[in-house]
């Protein structure tokens, strides 16, 4: 049976979910606490008389809240259900909205067989593509031996790599890595989609069967493979490597590059931020309940810390709980040649921003693949930009030059 798309009416009960849930939960916690730290203070003139009769209001009036976002949201589902409500992927800004939301819940959203739920697929135009021989054929009608794979990172889709607040546009009227690899290569672009909220080694795992599907199905014989992935997409890049290797695979043996574009190969600041503020307003039994925001954090985020691309480094652990230092290492490609282009805030690694704040979310020691024991990927090959954010990279006049260069090699 065909899945039915997401429309407008389940964001909007999707929305009252995480409203009950995060916010309405969150105010009630914030109140218990302050609340019985008030008391307390009065409990012996019968403060816990009043303590009682208010916990009590408090109850039914925060449960009387819950339950009308948890009828309403219902009531908005069977709408849907019914097909009350826009198609949310009818629009770029729609799809962008799914894609965010993928980012944060993904992993829970799969979990609930959510519509919204994104399933990994090759892209054109906005819409999935079948990794099957007339489809392809039909979308990739000039398709060439060298398909290059993209992959966007998290909370993007296909369609970052030429988002506005991306764009760089070079002296030659090019605007995109796409149109660049068109022109002057003879490269094929793919773009492909991927529910970020899940584990980087489980996205791995899909791009693994996805790229033996398209190498077996594309419209003319595979001679060479190049991948580019940007932040948590060459992660999911490495996994997938990784992950074909170990289950004998043939398609790895066609990559002759793989780009990573301000990936967190050691894991990223703002993940770590974000679990060591968690951490810390647990100390308070009044900012406690703020903590649950932060930890409502989906899979592929928390693997962000760690820069795991494999389950066995993640399986029966509590990721919240340790730095990543462990991380099990991953041979790279014995053919393959890997770039690392890092960027920084500041004009010089040594800028104070730079220092701080790296590309403003990955470290240059990070983007670099450089850890605390050394090289995480030996032999990898990276580039510097100075001046630059994380998300320019997602369409940058020299990344575009650079990768003509690579391809042409």
């Amino acid at each position: 049976m065909p899945v039915e798309p997401a429309r407008t009416t389940d964001v909007a009960a999707l929305a009252l979910d995480y409203g009950d849930r995060l916010i309405v939960g969150t105010v009630r916690d914030l109140h218990r606490a302050v609340s019985t730290r008030a008391f307390k203070a009065t409990r012996v003139v019968g403060g816990h008389v009043h303590e009682s009769l208010h916990d009590a209001v408090m109850t039914s009036l925060y449960g009387a809240i819950s339950g009308v976002l948890r009828l309403s949201s219902g009531s908005v589902r069977a709408l849907s259900s019914k097909g009350v409500g826009r198609p949310i992927e009818q629009t770029r800004r729609g799809r962008l909205i799914v894609a965010a939301v993928n980012g944060l819940i993904g992993d829970e959203l799969r979990m609930l067989d959510d519509p919204q739920a994104i399933t990994m697929a090759i892209r054109v135009d906005g819409a999935d593509i079948p990794a099957t021989g007339w489809p392809l054929a039909e979308a990739f009608r000039s398709g060439t031996s060298h398909p290059v794979i993209f992959l966007h990172g998290l909370c993007e889709n296909d369609e970052s790599w030429s988002t506005v607040f991306a764009k760089n546009v070079p002296e030659n009227g090019s605007a995109t890595y796409a149109e660049r690899i068109l022109a002057e290569t003879d490269g094929t672009p793919v773009m492909v989609r991927y529910n970020t909220g899940l584990h980087i080694s489980e996205n791995g795992k899909h791009l693994d069967t996805l790229l033996q599907q398209l190498v077996e199905s594309w419209p003319v014989p595979v001679t060479r493979i190049t991948l580019v992935g940007h932040s948590m997409g060459g992660l999911v890049v490495r996994a997938a490597t990784n992950h074909a290797t170990a289950s004998g695979q043939t398609w790895q043996h066609l990559v002759r590059d793989v780009v990573c574009l301000g990936t967190p190969h050691a894991g990223a600041n703002l993940e770590k931020v974000a679990h060591l503020g968690s951490r810390l307003l647990r100390f308070w039994p009044e900012s406690s309940p703020f903590s649950s925001i932060l930890e409502s954090r989906s899979a592929g985020i928390v693997d962000l810390r760690h820069g795991y691309i494999t389950q066995d480094e993640w399986e029966g652990q509590d990721l919240t709980g340790q730095w990543g230092l462990d991380r099990i290492a991953a041979a790279p490609l014995p053919r393959a040649e890997y770039h690392f282009v890092a960027a920084t805030l500041g004009a010089t690694q040594g800028h104070p921003l730079s220092s701080v704040l790296g590309d403003l979310l990955v470290h240059f020691s990070s983007a670099t693949g450089v850890g605390k024991a050394g090289p995480i990927v030996d032999g990898a090959r990276f580039e510097y930009l100075p001046s630059v954010h994380h998300f320019a990279l997602l369409n940058h006049p020299r990344v575009g030059d650079w990768l003509v260069e690579w391809l042409n090699a």
